[in-house]
């Protein structure tokens, strides 16, 4: 896989004929804010059908969907790969040892608030978290596309990436369901742990379902004519996701909540540069530029090609390998969990910052012990 593919938007990008009118689309009726407007809706609605009926028409009848689920998916994702387009087009890589890290720290007392975030509209790469897979379709969740109205909610729609084989049909975002997972957290009281407001969103959304489930009509008149809606089994259908998902969901907000607390506490942590697999001579066009418009013009063509300025997060990580970690060889090893600490400082200790307590893998502790759990992240 080229290291560009390795993000959501990037194999977004090269697999939907539709992009340059989804993005040009956005920024005309939605300009800088994140939430999309009804006329946005209706509009992308509109671009989506044309091209999935074109699509489906090139289709033998048994190869098409046997429902709309595949659209109604792609419709949103249209809408959050445009949005994040129009806002910046920022990428944050986590690696892999970091990654490890933050699987191993704690949430549960992280207060909502407490939060900064770097843009309004911006995706967090993992990698492909082989233990967390969506729909047990081979699906895993390896990213999130995070938009935030300040004061107001975040929204998450977490990614995934196939370790399946795939043709790479044109076709194949009509017939093969892009998955992902959208729940939205509020943010309206900063003192709420992180985990009561994800079970509160759980909750809401169930019962919004429920409401719409009561209201929806078993048929609908089309000219005259009464034909069955299928609105009913559908939202039953996204209920049993929603809640089948949510432990995936779960498990996946420690990644992504540690990794916004890693931006907020250590924002110096992150190098901005092109991928290693960029073109070298097309950087060095850009490194021997003259003038501005040189710059701009090989950065455009690169843009255009599917390279985008990564924020790689943790350059002054160090992994620390378990045989390094332990003191006492005869003793079991297992991980000493890290957390978060919301830590006084300034004139008067007034403000408040958060600091890293690590994780570390060790030995199994002495029954006296009364160290500090972890190591403290400190640049």
């Amino acid at each position: 896989m080229a290291e560009t593919e390795r993000y959501h938007p990037e194999r977004y990008r090269i697999s939907r004929p539709f992009v340059k009118q989804a993005i040009a689309l956005y920024s005309n009726l939605t300009g800088i804010t994140t939430i999309s407007n009804y006329d946005t809706l209706d509009a992308m609605h509109s671009l989506l059908k044309d091209y999935y009926n074109y699509e489906l028409s090139l289709l033998p009848f048994e190869q098409r969907p046997n429902n709309t689920k595949n659209f109604s998916n792609e419709n949103a994702l249209a809408l959050h790969y445009s949005s994040w387009s129009c806002h910046g087009r920022q990428i944050f890589h986590f690696g892999d040892e970091i990654n490890q890290q933050f699987r191993h720290t704690d949430i549960d007392q992280i207060q909502i608030g407490l939060i900064n975030f770097p843009y309004n509209m911006f995706y967090m790469s993992f990698g492909i978290q082989n233990d967390l897979p969506l729909d047990n379709e081979q699906n895993f969740v390896d990213g999130a596309y995070i938009s935030v109205i300040p004061n107001e909610l975040i929204q998450v729609v977490l990614t995934t990436n196939s370790t399946a084989i795939r043709k790479k049909l044109s076709s194949d975002w009509v017939t093969i369901r892009d998955k992902y997972y959208f729940l939205s957290l509020s943010l309206k009281e900063p003192s709420q742990n992180i985990l009561d407001v994800l079970e509160e969103s759980l909750e809401s959304d169930l019962e919004r379902s429920k409401l719409s489930l009561e209201k929806a009509q078993e048929t609908i008149n089309i000219d005259g004519v009464k034909i069955k809606s299928r609105r009913r089994e559908n939202i039953k259908v996204e209920d049993a996701e929603l809640l089948e998902g949510f432990p995936v969901f779960r498990e996946s907000l420690r990644l992504i909540i540690n990794g916004l607390c890693y931006l907020s506490a250590y924002p110096d942590d992150i190098d901005l540069r092109w991928p290693d697999d960029t073109p070298k001579s097309m950087l060095d066009k850009i490194n021997s530029a003259t003038k501005a418009k040189e710059v701009q013009r090989t950065t455009s063509k690169l843009t255009s090609m599917g390279y985008t300025k990564i924020n790689y997060c943790g350059k002054s990580f160090e992994k620390k390998s378990p045989s390094t970690l332990g003191v006492n060889n005869e003793l079991r090893t297992h991980w000493r969990r890290g957390h978060w600490r919301n830590q006084s400082h300034g004139i008067n200790m007034s403000q408040r910052k958060i600091i890293w307590i690590m994780p570390v893998m060790v030995k199994k502790e002495k029954p006296n012990s009364t160290e500090e759990s972890g190591h403290i992240y400190l640049m």
